[in-house]
């Protein structure tokens, strides 16, 4: 008897029409595929976050870009995720020290530090409409541990010069609208952007700087060539000195070893219409967007028309059912009980790439191919800062001037049944809440 994990849906089948981004977004250019044979200075696979900011910088610099995707520019994570530009990792600031080492370390904390200011930088300097809105970013103690890890975090980012607060129980509710927690770290330096119409507005300035974006070109192999490498796709290949490879969540199987060294999970989110103007007072009135400390975080902000939106771990689909959305519906209405009654008819999930150190990971997996992948929720901001990280490297920046580690590429044992574990993690993440 044989065993057969389960597997994810397949990106090509995927679609995310459902989501608010989706209806809201900025209009996108059309790309033409690539055909025949083509050549550049470096290849980009992937037109996220990533891959666009790498694509922006080198484009900057007349080097001669060229990006693929599967799809179109945003259709992964870039364009699903709740838009929420934070300035920090997971990791506490003393770990990141830790892990690295001192002056490594607070080099590594310092480019985090400046991951919002560089979105935000981005947008004003190619005029991209897509509802930046710079107003803060706050996680929420959940539980007595959370409120541990928020002053713990609040301490240590504080004593390295970051604009963050400790909001205190009255003073949070004053801020978000919402009594559901006693303490939160502010940072002042995050925000909001509408993720979607950022992605798009990034492929436009590439383009407009002299990137070639070309669409529904889904790549099926990177060959050694002698002009470096070849990058195939059914109907053409591109060849280049230099590879670039950001697909981050929605990797295919390009290169050995690249898709088992992340875990992609999917991510949820809800959305309201707009919220008439007495309603919209009362949620989050000051500071536009927030999460908590739980296992299975709850994220939450609003939009620019005053929509409400919320999101936490879903099921392993892009098309999440009413059913589905229920438990995100019973959060918001804990959260702000005078939205109680109130509809939610967007609902849509994308994959969000998690490292097991829960650290973005940079690579060289050849000689002039490289990588950054596992953003672990913090892809707006990290994302874009990889994109330059990459770019620098793609040039030849040497590693010890690079703001960020190269580390070997370690696929994950048993990946193939990571699912099984995921499921498992899960229904223990969500007990361990319960009980907090």
């Amino acid at each position: 008897m044989s065993f057969n994990p389960p597997v994810f849906e397949d990106p090509a089948r995927d679609s995310f029409e459902t989501s608010l981004w989706h209806e809201t977004a900025i209009a996108m250019p059309r790309y033409p595929k690539l055909s025949g044979r083509q050549k550049a200075e470096v290849v980009v696979i992937g037109s996220g976050y990533t891959g666009l900011s790498a694509a922006i910088d080198l484009a900057a610099q007349g080097k001669d870009v060229v990006v693929l995707d599967a799809r179109e520019p945003g259709f992964g994570a870039s364009g699903r995720n709740g838009g929420q530009v934070i300035p920090a990792f997971k990791y506490d600031p003393d770990g990141i020290a830790k892990v690295y080492g001192e002056e490594l370390g607070e080099a590594v904390l310092d480019m985090v530090s400046k991951t919002a200011d560089v979105v935000f930088d981005l947008v004003r300097r190619f005029d991209i409409a897509c509802d930046p809105r710079q107003t803060g970013w706050i996680q929420a103690a959940y539980g007595s541990s959370g409120i541990d890890k928020v002053k713990s975090r609040h301490r240590q980012w504080q004593q390295r010069g970051a604009p963050v607060e400790l909001l205190e129980r009255d003073e949070l509710a004053r801020e978000t609208g919402t009594g559901l927690y006693p303490l939160g770290v502010l940072f002042r330096n995050g925000g909001t952007v509408q993720p979607l119409s950022y992605a798009r507005g990034m492929a436009i300035a590439a383009a407009s700087i002299g990137a070639r974006i070309l669409a529904d070109s889904l790549v099926r192999a990177i060959e050694p060539d002698a002009s470096g490498w070849r990058v195939s796709t059914a109907d053409g290949s591109v060849t280049a000195a230099r590879v670039i490879i950001a697909t981050n969540g929605y990797n295919t199987p390009i290169w050995p070893g690249l898709r088992e060294s992340v875990v992609p999970l999917y991510s949820m989110q809800i959305a309201s219409p707009p919220l008439p103007p007495e309603l919209s007072r009362q949620v989050l009135p000051v500071v536009e967007a927030m999460a908590d400390t739980r296992r299975l975080v709850w994220y939450f902000r609003k939009d620019r028309d005053h929509r409400f939106v919320i999101g936490s771990r879903g099921p392993f689909k892009a098309r999440p059912s009413e059913s589905d959305a229920r438990t995100l519906v019973e959060a918001a209405c804990k959260l702000f009980p005078a939205l109680r009654g109130t509809a939610f008819p967007y609902r849509w999930a994308g994959r969000v790439a998690m490292t097991t150190d829960q650290i973005p990971h940079l690579h060289q997996l050849a000689p002039g191919v490289f990588a950054a992948l596992g953003c672990n929720g913090r892809g707006v901001g990290m994302g874009t800062m990889m994109g330059k990280i990459l770019a620098a490297a793609s040039m030849g920046a040497e590693r010890q001037v690079l703001p960020y580690p190269v580390s070997e590429l370690h696929p994950i044992p048993f990946h193939a049944f990571h699912r099984v574990g995921v499921h498992a993690m899960i229904t223990c993440y969500r007990m361990l809440d319960q009980f907090s």
